[in-house]
């Protein structure tokens, strides 16, 4: 497991903040960040750079079901692409709170 917090549908926000920082300590945001471009395989090689990027993916979306709820794993479960997943996730559950913008925006047009 990458973190502690597991993701319960309710912790959205938490939850993407505490998982981007463990990504990024281990070298893997991109993953999920932006497309990153599959290697081209080589005949010749039984463990070429894109099996490694195939690994690696996999590796990533198991991280990502096993910090999510039991009950809402089923819904990213079959996906394949870290990516995909992440945006599905954020798609989902990543609404914007409009109440706490305006708390914060109005903290801080009072700070001196």
């Amino acid at each position: 497991m990458i973190i502690a917090v597991i993701f319960d549908g309710k912790n959205y926000d938490l939850w993407e903040r505490v998982v981007r920082m463990a990504l990024k300590a281990k070298n893997k945001l991109e993953f999920i960040d932006r497309t990153l471009p599959r290697p081209n395989t080589t005949e010749d090689e039984d463990f070429s750079e894109a099996n490694a990027r195939d690994m690696t993916n996999l590796m990533l979306c198991s991280w990502l079901v096993n910090v999510i709820e039991p009950k809402l794993r089923m819904s990213v479960a079959y996906s394949d692409r870290a990516k995909l997943m992440w945006e599905d996730m954020k798609k989902r559950y990543a609404l914007a709170n409009t109440p706490k913008i305006h708390q914060f925006k109005a903290h801080i047009s009072n700070c001196k």
